[in-house]
């Protein structure tokens, strides 16, 4: 096996694999005494001939899949991934429709205030309605 393709290999799953003492952080991150102790079973496995699968699989098995940086997308986890994209379109959605509302109803306004008369005209208006009507 081409040592600098199970280097390469080693790092790529290093990445991948968060240290379960470590908040946040993966292995080839982490100085912790155990994410060390994973580096090299990571490092014995590819030596082994393992597949990044198998390697995944076993720390999923040793540790669960919070493990993983990016857990498994089945299953319950699958609803993790699919539901904050959902969440998002649906506020911009209704951040459009907020938006096109406010627009409108200050359009709405805008064309009142043009028309609205002045209340003097208003009085002159009524003052010769009420003329119309007492001379019929």
């Amino acid at each position: 096996m081409d040592s600098s393709y199970s280097e390469k290999r080693a790092h790529e799953l290093n990445e991948n694999v968060m240290c379960p003492v470590c908040p946040g952080e993966s292995i080839d991150q982490s100085q912790n005494p155990l994410a060390i102790q994973m580096r090299e079973i990571i490092k014995n496995k590819l030596d082994q001939g393992w597949t990044d699968q198998e390697i995944k699989d076993y720390f999923v098995e040793k540790y669960g899949p919070s493990v993983l940086l990016a857990p498994p997308s089945s299953g319950v986890s699958l609803i993790i991934w699919i539901v904050p994209p959902i969440i998002v379109v649906f506020a911009i959605l209704i951040l459009i429709a907020v938006i096109k509302s406010m627009t409108k109803s200050k359009i709405v306004d805008d064309r009142l205030m043009k028309v609205k008369p002045s209340q003097t005209k208003v009085s002159e208006y009524s003052k010769r309605l009420e003329k119309m009507i007492d001379e019929s």
